[in-house]
């Protein structure tokens, strides 16, 4: 039997009452924010695959960052809380550099300025935080964070793979999940521009999953098991009482016909991309899943010489 169906998605995280609190006031704003926010972009973004692979082509990013959050309430996608590691791994490397220059590379929303706020925190640092992300709504979405919780931030909406960064500009770079966005052909790219971006001795902390191709019978099973759980959990949405249920469902199979996670084949294919590092550590662990429910994951704590 595989071990992986002795596991229970929905037992392996839950959302505490701060971070759930934190998302019933903020996915109406994203969604609202998106509207405006996500634009056309010439390649790149969460729309690529859709724009030229899917039957119903997109050419926006407002059905993803408009949706995000409302799916985090249903724990329905990725998101940095469902990897224990990032705390030590975070924290570690800011007790040995308080003053860090630190790169989020590309957020879905705060989430994972949540996540580094809570390390920073803990190794009470006061790093430079830098944002970097090739759409407008989640870097609204961090800095709306930030001032929330008086953090600086500086927030610059551009493609990472192309934009004009000089070398070794950075102590730590996070990012989670960045290479399952990404199509396979970027991934040994933005590894090495990591590889690049960081000052001797810094250090890369990110995640990725394993996994095939997403499928139309995964993408119609993500939607129904979305309208599933908003039944069960009609709490977390009060502002979509007084039948704007509708609209949520309409979001949500939105995200399901247009969302795709280029994952990653194996741990040999990881390893490889990761080649050019010195000291690298990858740790498998199980999450709870998107399409596939729970998924294997590797945790990667990377060091440049």
């Amino acid at each position: 039997m595989n071990s992986l169906s002795t596991l229970s998605a929905d037992s392996m995280y839950k959302l505490d009452e701060r971070t759930r609190n934190l998302l019933i006031e903020s996915a109406p704003l994203m969604e609202s924010w998106s509207t405006n926010d996500c634009a056309c972009k010439d390649s790149g973004g969460m729309e690529e695959w859709a724009k030229t692979k899917n039957a119903q082509p997109v050419e926006r990013c407002d059905w993803y960052h408009g949706t995000w959050q409302y799916l985090r309430l249903l724990n329905m996608v990725a998101v940095p809380p469902w990897y224990e590691f990032y705390q030590d791994a975070l924290s570690n490397v800011l007790r040995r550099r308080p003053k860090a220059e630190v790169l989020i590379s590309a957020a879905a929303d705060y989430g994972m300025l949540a996540t580094l706020h809570d390390a920073i925190r803990a190794a009470g640092a006061d790093p430079r935080i830098a944002i970097y992300d090739i759409c407008h709504t989640p870097l609204r979405s961090c800095q709306w964070y930030a001032e929330s919780h008086r953090l600086s931030i500086e927030c610059t909406c551009d493609n990472l793979l192309t934009c004009d960064i000089p070398p070794a500009s950075f102590d730590l770079i996070v990012t989670d999940e960045f290479l399952t966005v990404i199509k396979s052909s970027d991934k040994p790219l933005i590894v090495k521009r990591w590889r690049e971006l960081l000052k001797p001795s810094g250090t890369l902390v990110t995640t990725a999953m394993i996994g095939g191709p997403t499928t139309p019978e995964l993408r119609q099973g993500y939607a129904e098991r979305a309208r599933h759980l908003l039944e069960a959990n009609a709490g977390s949405f009060p502002h979509h009482l007084n039948g704007r249920r509708d609209e949520l469902l309409k979001l949500f199979q939105s995200f399901a016909r247009h969302h795709t996670r280029h994952m990653l084949a194996d741990e040999k294919e990881i390893r490889r991309l990761f080649d050019g590092f010195g000291e690298v550590s990858f740790a498998r662990t199980v999450t709870p899943g998107e399409c596939v429910n729970p998924t294997v994951s590797f945790q990667i704590v990377a060091t440049v010489p």
